[in-house]
């Protein structure tokens, strides 16, 4: 019993604080959320509020699917009915796993929301605790690099945007790793995969931090195990290909995405500020890992601490791979005496795939705090050794307080932080009524209008997700990083509502509910002829603050044939520019809509141009987004720029798509002079 008192300790401690830290929102979970105290009443409180909505919906979003059908965690849940709509933004994979228990005995976005910050607190602190303790085998030495880790205020004072510091399957990623060299058995290989795959699901700045570090650390393994090989070789093997597969099924379709439209790529990046590492500063560990980390790196100087069964001490390596990963994270590293080299990310921004769509990779700073708070554990453990054993449980419960004060007492985090851990409540539940009447949506995908992504009308769309985290329906409402053409799109066909072809359209495109909230001045005025048609919807139910409307089907084909239009008028070109923009017209059948099929996404095309004769003179490629939607009878136009014939005369532009040439979508007399 004794053997284990020391990680209950550890795991009752590390809860009440994850509890305290988050007693914001504990008194009411299932209305309130915690908010950095600076932010209520703020200037950017609406800012963050607007995200934490955002949050909130999403990993409500998550949770469900982990719990009803976990193979659709990519499908079109917000931004509908864009394919993949997660990679616009982070996907929140992990949370929604951790929220799925939650999710499942309360049903409560907000609730879940709440639980998944005190689990996540509480789970860094426990994967640091047994990461310090195997190897320095001291509890007390791993219950302080816990606190260290898991209670910065960096951490504790942002539980909007948590999927961005969490970490904690590095620490034990790292454990198992060594374990998988020096042991060699499949458990743990099966350990390993495990903790990569969970730190997989996290948001790419720790996979990336994950990646410097394990890569390093993983590289001096084989090395240092170079003889045993064929031993642990096949293992390895296993995890690299296990690991593979869930890179590739969580990041894959971001690549995807990017490949299709063009998006996630261009974005500023935020690095920090080399000195901002220093005690007291933005990105600073904190004087007390300071101070400690560095004596952990000064007795390596002296000689390795064999604690762990192996006798291994991965001071050195671990060293190296944090100064890798501090290099990252940073726009320049100042070298005395010399100058300064540009930061590793801004080096290797050409070489990385996806690295271009990453913004803040400041974020970095939690993976150099995860070794500052390991190395404070050998640090802790050098400094007990010199004292008598009678004062060490004092001088261990002082160092704990300490910690403690230094992240929750204001001054003293202003002092060794440059920022506070204080949150406060603010009420995010919507109005029961709302909540009640969602309960009535029926399936299929859900608009809220007004719908607008115009940077001034983006405020309206967290509170859109933050509902449908109650009611799991799909929903047009977005709010992410890139928007694509199908957002626009559904846009556009909602502000024509008052033209009954684009509540049509919409039917066309999946969409069953229309909620229409009040009191917005976007609204077309006329738009009440639409809504009170029942041969388009039908007023199911309403509150002060919202009508449901029941949108009605219609006939819907989805044969990108039954959309040609042959009487297209011709058009003049220039020969001077060798490339030129060529409109194209479709019609939609006259007896159903039309409705691009899954998934909605630009085609590769193929342009045949055809002289007098009827011959092929040439043929050009293009990628183009064909019309998402339309009305029987209606009309839409599309824009391609190809390369023209070079000589000049008439010709009939045939219109394909590259995965089926025959079938000519649009066809377009073109007078080349």
């Amino acid at each position: 019993m004794r053997k284990h008192s020391g990680t209950l300790v550890a795991i009752l401690v590390y809860l009440a604080l994850a509890l305290y830290t988050n007693r914001a929102a504990l008194t009411a979970p299932f209305e309130t959320l915690p908010a950095p105290k600076r932010h209520v009443g703020g200037a950017v409180a609406y800012l963050y509020r607007a995200d934490q909505s955002f949050v909130v919906g999403n990993i409500a979003r998550t949770s469900r699917a982990f719990v009803v059908a976990p193979w659709q965690l990519g499908a079109s849940g917000l931004c509908a009915p864009m394919n993949r709509p997660h990679t616009l933004g982070e996907h929140m994979f992990g949370e929604g796993l951790l929220g799925a228990l939650p999710f499942l005995l309360t049903g409560d976005p907000i609730f879940t929301f709440n639980a998944v910050v005190v689990l996540s607190t509480w789970i860094s602190a426990m994967a640091m605790y047994a990461f310090a303790f195997y190897w320095t085998g001291s509890a007390p030495a791993a219950l302080i690099a816990g606190l260290l880790f898991a209670f910065h205020p960096q951490r504790l004072n942002n539980p909007a945007h948590l999927f961005g510091f969490a970490n904690a399957w590095t620490a034990l990623a790292l454990l198992a790793a060594h374990r998988l060299f020096t042991r060699r058995r499949w458990r743990d290989a099966t350990l390993l995969a495990l903790c990569l795959c969970l730190q997989l699901l996290e948001s790419f700045y720790q996979v990336l931090a994950l990646t410097i570090v394990g890569g390093t650390y993983g590289l001096f393994l084989a090395v240092q195990n170079r003889g045993s090989i064929a031993t642990w070789a096949p293992k390895v093997c296993a995890v690299a290909i296990v690991s593979a597969a869930a890179a590739w099924l969580v990041l894959g379709p971001y690549l995807d995405t990017q490949a299709a439209w063009g998006l996630l790529e261009g974005r500023q990046r935020l690095l920090a500020a080399a000195p901002n590492y220093l005690p007291g500063r933005r990105a600073s560990p904190g004087w007390i890992a300071f101070v400690l980390a560095t004596i952990g790196l000064l007795d390596r100087v002296r000689g390795r601490r064999p604690h762990n069964p192996e006798g291994d001490d991965p001071r050195v390596p671990l060293a190296f791979a944090g100064f890798l990963l501090f290099w990252c994270s940073v726009k320049w590293l100042p070298i005395p005496g010399v100058g300064s080299l540009p930061g590793l990310s801004r080096i290797l921004g050409d070489f990385v795939p996806g690295l271009g769509a990453v913004r803040v990779l400041a974020a970095l700073e939690f993976g150099v705090w995860l070794l500052f708070a390991f190395f404070s554990a050998y640090g802790i453990v050098a400094l007990l050794e010199r004292l008598p054993r009678r004062a060490r449980p004092m001088a261990v419960a002082l160092l704990a307080a300490a910690v403690i004060l230094q992240t929750f007492q204001p001054t003293l985090a202003r002092f060794s932080f440059g920022t506070i851990a204080d949150l406060e409540p603010y009420r995010a539940r919507p109005p029961e009524a709302e909540v009640a009447q969602v309960a009535k949506l029926p399936a299929g995908a859900v608009l809220d209008l007004p719908l607008d992504f115009r940077k001034e009308r983006l405020r309206l769309m967290p509170g859109y997700l933050l509902t449908a985290g109650y009611h799991g329906n799909p929903v047009a409402a977005c709010y992410n990083s890139f928007l694509s053409d199908v957002q626009r799109e559904v846009q556009r066909l909602a502000e024509l509502l008052p033209d009954r072809r684009a509540a049509v359209a919409l039917s066309a495109l999946g969409f069953r509910s229309i909620r229409r909230h009040h009191g917005e001045p976007s609204l077309h005025p006329d738009i009440d002829e639409v809504l009170e048609d029942d041969a388009y919807m039908t007023l199911i139910d309403e509150t002060p603050e919202v009508d449901l409307y029941l949108l009605k089907p219609h006939p819907t084909t989805e044969a990108f044939a039954s959309i040609r239009d042959t009487e297209a008028p011709a058009i003049r070109v220039a020969l001077e520019r060798p490339r030129d923009a060529v409109r194209f017209r479709f019609v939609a059948p006259e007896d159903a809509s039309f409705r691009h099929p899954d998934p909605i996404e630009p085609s590769d095309v193929l342009l045949r141009w055809h002289d007098a004769a009827g011959a092929v003179a040439q043929e050009s490629q293009g990628k183009l987004l064909l019309p998402v939607a339309l009305a029987p009878r209606e009309r839409a136009e599309r824009e391609l720029v190809v390369d023209l014939p070079r000589t000049p005369g008439s010709y009939r532009a045939d219109l394909s798509r590259a995965a089926e040439p025959d079938v000519v979508l649009a066809s377009r007399r073109v007078t080349v002079r």
